[in-house]
């Protein structure tokens, strides 16, 4: 296989048998490695050159694709030279080595991230009980997070988490998942089929690349932010991870509501957001030394449709890319 740039040598005649040696040869097992070894190049050749066709036709998803299937024959060290070509444009390749997961890990919850239960603090003497709202609209569709901190900034930093975002059934799972700062979650595939997670949200983008069944990548998230998760090869998988700062987070259930039952007195900052919120709203609210209620209406701005392809490429009816 000649890859693009590669000069070609003259081919050198092969040396002649030795006088009164039979030409045929009888076989043996190297010739079975060696025919091996040459249809795993032709297959990658073959991916090569489809991704090439790709490349030349503008649609860098599939061209993308075709190339990390050669990846996966001949290795990333033998590509690099043409890398380049196929990556740009796409979020930073996470190349951290793959770990094999066991095929009888249980699946993981719709949603996961809840402050009161991940860390325990002491009892305090005031709660707040919470109502989200779209447009003042008293259904509630989706699911949010909300968090609270001190309005004076001054708080303890909650402990980074290892959680889990699987691929099963080809879906995410959480759905939603809430992560303190500095936490690390592992990405599973499940599935008997090849998965890609990405994410081009501005906190960390970062793409997994191709890996199979059994076998899985971490993350670990250093920035707040809202990441919006896809798979560049099943354009209806989707999820969310939230990485806050804040003391105090919890996930809205599918009417709007949100709870926090330990809370010291004073005065908070209350951001949140929802799955149909294209960013965070905050309010500032005071919790007196008993039960406190809030109600909190969001914009649903947040675009319809399949999330872009890591390319940033419309992958459905009115698709952004978020």
């Amino acid at each position: 296989m000649v890859l693009p740039g590669m000069a070609l040598a003259a081919p050198t005649p092969p040396p002649a048998p030795p006088a009164g040696s039979a030409p045929n040869l009888p076989t043996d097992a190297g010739d079975q490695k060696i025919a091996n070894v040459l249809d795993s190049l032709r297959e990658a050749g073959d991916a090569l050159t489809k991704a090439n066709g790709y490349r030349k036709k503008g649609n860098k998803s599939l061209a993308e694709q075709q190339f990390s299937g050669a990846e996966l024959i001949v290795g990333p060290e033998v590509l690099a030279p043409v890398a380049p070509l196929f990556r740009e444009g796409a979020p930073p390749r996470v190349t951290s080595p793959l770990k094999t997961i066991p095929k009888d890990t249980p699946a993981q919850p719709a949603l996961v991230g809840n402050s009161e239960e991940d860390e325990p603090e002491p009892p305090a003497k005031g709660s707040l009980a919470g109502t989200l709202s779209l447009d003042g609209k008293k259904e509630f569709e989706g699911f949010g997070v909300v968090t609270l901190e001190p309005a004076s900034g001054k708080f303890r930093k909650r402990k980074p988490k290892q959680r889990v975002m699987e691929q099963r059934d080809r879906q995410f799972a959480p759905r939603v998942m809430v992560v303190p700062v500095g936490s690390t979650v592992s990405f599973p595939n499940f599935d008997s089929v090849y998965h890609n997670v990405f994410s081009t949200s501005e906190a960390q983008p970062f793409d997994l690349g191709l890996y199979k069944n059994n076998q899985s990548r971490e993350m670990t998230f250093e920035k707040e932010g809202i990441l919006h998760l896809g798979c560049n090869l099943h354009a209806n998988m989707s999820a969310h991870i939230v990485v806050v700062s804040a003391p105090h987070y919890a996930i809205v259930d599918g009417k709007g509501h949100f709870g926090f039952k330990s809370l010291e007195p004073g005065k908070y900052k209350l951001r949140a957001w929802s799955e149909k919120s294209l960013t965070p709203s905050t309010q500032e609210v005071t919790i007196k030394p008993n039960a406190n209620t809030v109600a909190m209406s969001l914009r649903p701005d947040a675009p319809e449709g399949f999330l872009a392809d890591k390319f940033g490429t419309p992958r459905g009816p009115r698709a952004k890319t978020p």
